[in-house]
């Protein structure tokens, strides 16, 4: 374990309506008056009381079904992003981040892997070739402006009616607030941060300080982050498969609190899954990010939308089956429509990989099936609340609990004051605990954030 927390949290569900640089502007939808009543029926805290709030719930979403994949305790382990990534037949391609071996669970490994898919195409395919791109996310655009720009004939077929894939970027105070991607991590030599340049994006290095209000908690916690530490890196290489490891074997039964804590915030709000579900060559895997994180003082959808410029994209386009055993693909949309082309990218996300939701004609090589069920759909929900006033320290990057009953419920909150200058708090769960919440209705979710942070302040 190298002491710093390595963010996915740049990878998690949902799709925002992209700005009018691709011919789709959008807005905050108002709140409803169902929400309303939510915020003015919060029972009295000894904290304010949220005047807006925004909330993701990935694995109740159809078109996602997970924030991200993980790699648990499997003997194909790592290779299976591989099996995953090899094209079928020189007519079928598969991109996303759950194929890229270099970053995976990151937005820019899903760009890098569209461009390889990209690629993939290009070297097999006729000049002017026909190619329909399956999901507008960021692996699904990148491809398809490879291809266009390649002189490609391309559809982008996307079940949403906005673009973007697992990026979301809503409103919230007059900022924009990810409620999917949120941090460029490893800035250095990662693809995202020079579009980042060329739309004015403003770059906020973050540096995932530790801010517990209370001092035991923190001790706790430190003590916690030490022995998790430790055990990771009492793992034998000579003894141990990295692929059939779980972390949570390298790890006493007897857990303090603090170790109960940082096995959730360090393994269950990084993988979307807990130290049970994953490998030690899950927690190892990808490249090391260079040059720090940062968040971004603007959208990230934005980003997104210059880099797809005018792809021809169909929305509200939910595709249910492809048919890819004659001479090119036939690819059928719910409505019935179907989409003749010479090639098809596949960039759907793993948890609709998993589920079935496609039905592919023939059915793919069963290698690919094992690599797809050998992966596990991580999940990582956040919630976002906007407050009249700042109650916490305005000046703390984040802000860290220890709920003693479920250590980990609530782990950390960034501080939306000191990043943009408003009375806003964002905050994660992820793993299990991200999933139990996601069988809440909102109000319950906001009730519990707003009570755990009355703890850490009322």
């Amino acid at each position: 374990m190298s002491g710093r927390k390595l963010n996915r949290h740049d990878f998690i569900g949902g799709a925002a309506a992209l700005a009018a640089a691709v011919g789709l502007g959008a807005c905050r939808v108002p709140f409803s008056s169902e929400e309303s009543t939510l915020l003015t029926s919060l029972p009295e805290y000894g904290v304010p009381s949220p005047n807006a709030y925004l909330r993701s719930n990935w694995s109740q979403d159809p078109f996602a079904l997970c924030s991200y994949s993980a790699l648990p305790p499997n003997p194909l382990g790592a290779e299976a992003r591989r099996i995953l990534a090899e094209p079928v037949d020189d007519r079928l391609f598969i991109a996303g981040e759950a194929t890229s071996i270099s970053a995976p669970a990151y937005v820019h490994g899903a760009l890098e892997s569209g461009l390889r898919a990209a690629g993939e195409v290009a070297g097999v395919a006729a000049p002017g070739a026909s190619v329909v791109v399956v999901g507008a996310g960021a692996a699904g655009l990148a491809c398809a402006r490879e291809l266009v720009d390649g002189g490609f004939n391309v559809t982008v077929l996307e079940a949403r009616d906005r673009i973007g894939g697992r990026v979301w970027t809503e409103t919230m105070d007059g900022v924009p607030v990810e409620m999917g991607a949120s941090w460029i991590s490893g800035v250095t030599g990662n693809p995202l941060t020079p579009l980042a340049g060329q739309n004015g994006t403003r770059l906020i290095p973050f540096e995932y300080e530790l801010g517990f209000t209370d001092q035991q908690q923190a001790a706790e916690g430190r003590r916690g982050a030490r022995q998790l530490q430790r055990a990771i890196e009492s793992f034998d290489q000579g003894r141990m498969d990295p692929a059939t490891t779980a972390v949570s074997s390298l790890v006493p039964d007897r857990r303090s609190l603090g170790l109960q804590w940082a096995l959730r915030y360090e393994i269950s709000q990084e993988y979307g899954v807990d130290a049970e579900r994953l490998s030690f060559e899950g927690y190892g895997e990808g490249e090391a990010q260079r040059g720090g994180d940062a968040l971004l003082d603007g959208s990230f959808t934005g980003l997104l939308a210059d880099a797809a410029g005018d792809l021809p994209v169909r929305l509200e386009s939910v595709v249910t089956a492809v048919d890819y055993g004659g001479t090119g693909v036939s690819v059928r949309l719910d409505r019935g429509e179907e989409v003749n082309a010479d090639h098809a990218v596949i960039t759907l996300p793993i948890g609709v990989l998993k589920a079935g939701s496609v039905r592919f004609t023939p059915s793919v090589p069963a290698r690919k099936v094992d690599a797809v069920d050998s992966m596990a759909a991580g999940l990582l929900d956040s919630l976002w609340l906007g407050f009249d006033e700042v109650f916490w320290d305005p000046d703390a990057e984040m802000i860290h609990w220890i709920d003693p009953e479920r250590p980990g419920l609530w782990a950390e909150w960034v501080n939306g004051y000191r990043a943009f200058g408003k009375p806003i708090l964002h905050g994660f769960n992820g793993g299990s605990q991200a999933f139990r919440l996601a069988r809440q209705d909102d109000g319950a979710v906001v009730r519990s954030g707003m009570a755990a942070l009355n703890s850490i302040f009322g």
